[in-house]
């Protein structure tokens, strides 16, 4: 649907009016930035439709501690426009800091945990399709 968004460590492509994918590129650090960057990126060149979101994490993707310590969806707004976040990662340990933090944060919207991509797309298309009934 539309091009690819280039974001410096990652990229997102709106694929169709409710969906988008964001993929981090290899190297990338989960950290207070990377949260920001992804919702500001949605917000501007997505909020104007409720989409869900799959973010594809690199396998040698690592993080920051200080992750943990802020809730990054705190007034941002973004329940307004996000259906679902569908976290795609074969990081085991990458998996369980961020399972831990939306245990300490819970989100605003559904958030499931995958290890394929073809996983979460089915997820996220049920979870779409359940809105449309």
């Amino acid at each position: 649907m539309s091009p690819l968004i280039e974001l410096g460590p990652a990229t997102m492509e709106r694929m169709r009016p409710d969906l988008v994918i964001v993929r981090f590129k290899p190297g990338t650090v989960a950290d207070p930035a990377s949260f920001q960057l992804s919702m500001d990126a949605r917000k501007k060149h997505c909020s104007d439709t409720p989409h869900a979101v799959i973010l594809v994490a690199p396998d040698d993707v690592d993080f920051s501690p200080s992750v943990l310590g802020k809730n990054h969806y705190k007034d941002q707004g973004t329940e307004v426009f996000t259906l679902a976040l569908a976290i795609v990662s074969r990081n085991p340990t990458f998996t369980n800091i961020l399972e831990l933090y939306y245990a300490l944060h819970p989100a605003p919207f559904p958030v499931k945990f995958f290890t394929q991509e073809t996983e979460a797309q089915v997820w996220v298309e049920a979870v779409l399709g359940q809105r449309k009934t």
